[in-house]
């Protein structure tokens, strides 16, 4: 039930950081894609090994999927820089003054489809 509830939350999340950039609303966008792959990353845990790092960093999480598996960890981390950055968007919305363009903010909106959709290929295959 868990994991079906993070999956359909981080998808919520998704739909949020599209309407947002629609908005204008730029660092909220990047902030809700942040959750989106979180999220998303979470249940894809849960389905393969049962349980997930209690941890808001990406990278940690990304490091955890890697252990599972090697092929969508490979992926994540080929965009390094645009985990770090939704990273520093999921802290900076609480803490720093932050400014996101359309452009940014719709490049991190993008990577996190294509995340999506990496995480989804691997469960039809198993």
């Amino acid at each position: 039930m868990e994991r079906s509830f993070l999956k359909e939350r981080a998808m919520r999340f998704l739909k949020e950081a599209e309407d947002d950039i629609a908005k204008g609303f730029y660092d909220l966008s990047a902030f809700h894609a942040e959750q989106a792959i979180q999220l998303r990353l979470k249940s894809f845990l849960l389905e393969k090994i049962g349980y997930f790092s209690r941890t808001h960093s990406l990278v940690t999480l990304v490091e955890e999927v890697s252990k599972v598996s090697p092929e969508l960890g490979s992926f994540l981390l080929r965009s390094k820089e645009k985990l770090e950055e939704l990273q520093l968007a999921y802290t900076g919305s609480r803490y720093l003054p932050i400014v996101y363009s359309k452009q940014k903010a719709a490049e991190l909106l993008e990577f996190v489809k294509s995340a999506f959709e990496e995480v989804e290929k691997l469960e039809r295959a198993s």
